[in-house]
C-alpha cells in the first residue's frame, strides 16, 4: 500500500511538474513558438492588438490608393507642390490674388477684339529718289495697327525699314532697296478690329 501511494504521489508530481512547466514556458516565450506554428495569412484584424501594427510591419508598397479609407489622406501628409492638373479641384482654390488685374492694371486697360491681316495691292511703291521705294497701308479706320511687313520681294532687293507710319495712326510703312532690279512688293498688316 505504501508503495502505491508513493507511486500515486510520484505520478502526481510529475504531472504536476509538467504543468507547472507548459505554463513557464507559455508565459516566458511560448507566445514565439505559437506565432512560429501560426500558418501564412491567417492573421486576421481581429488578432491584432488596436494600434499596434507600425510602419515598420508594413511591406513597402503594400498600402495603395484603393487600401485608404475616404479621407484617409489629409493636407498635412500630402508634400507642398505635389499635387497638379487633374488631382486638383479648381473651385476649392478660391480667388488668385488680384486676378481681377495684370501688373496692377485692371482688364478694361487691355485691348479686346479679333486680329486680321490685310495686304496692300502689289505695286512699285513710292521711289524716294535714292534707290528706295516706299508703301504705305493702314488697318480699316477705327482699327488698331499691330504689326507690318513687306510681302512678295524680289531676292535681290534689300528691307531698309519697317515701322509704322509716321502721321497715319493705324498704319505701317515698309522702304525697300531695290538694288537696280525692277521689283514690284506689298505690305502686310496686322491689325486688332476694336469693335
Amino acid at each position: 500500500m505504501i508503495h502505491n501511494l508513493i507511486g500515486t504521489a510520484g505520478r502526481l508530481v510529475r504531472a504536476q511538474g509538467l504543468a507547472v512547466l507548459a505554463l513557464v514556458i507559455l508565459i516566458s516565450g511560448g507566445t514565439a513558438a505559437y506565432a512560429a506554428t501560426v500558418a501564412k495569412n491567417s492573421v486576421v484584424s481581429r488578432s491584432i492588438k488596436d494600434g499596434q501594427v507600425k510602419t515598420v510591419d508594413l511591406k513597402n508598397g503594400g498600402v495603395t490608393g484603393l487600401k485608404l479609407g475616404l479621407n484617409a489622406v489629409t493636407g498635412d501628409h500630402v508634400a507642398d507642390d505635389t499635387i497638379k492638373g487633374a488631382d486638383v479641384d479648381e473651385s476649392s482654390l478660391g480667388t488668385v490674388p488680384n486676378a481681377s488685374s495684370l501688373g496692377g492694371q485692371p482688364a478694361s486697360s487691355y485691348l479686346r477684339g479679333s486680329a486680321y491681316t490685310k495686304e496692300s495691292p502689289v505695286q512699285a511703291g513710292t521711289d524716294k529718289g535714292d534707290g528706295t521705294f516706299v508703301i504705305r497701308f493702314q488697318c480699316d479706320p477705327g482699327d488698331l495697327i499691330l504689326s507690318g511687313g513687306p510681302a512678295n520681294v524680289n531676292a535681290n532687293s534689300d528691307l531698309v525699314e519697317s515701322f509704322p507710319a509716321p502721321g497715319i495712326l493705324n498704319g505701317w510703312q515698309v522702304r525697300i532697296h531695290k538694288n537696280a532690279a525692277a521689283d514690284n512688293f506689298s505690305l502686310v498688316v496686322l491689325c486688332l478690329n476694336t469693335a
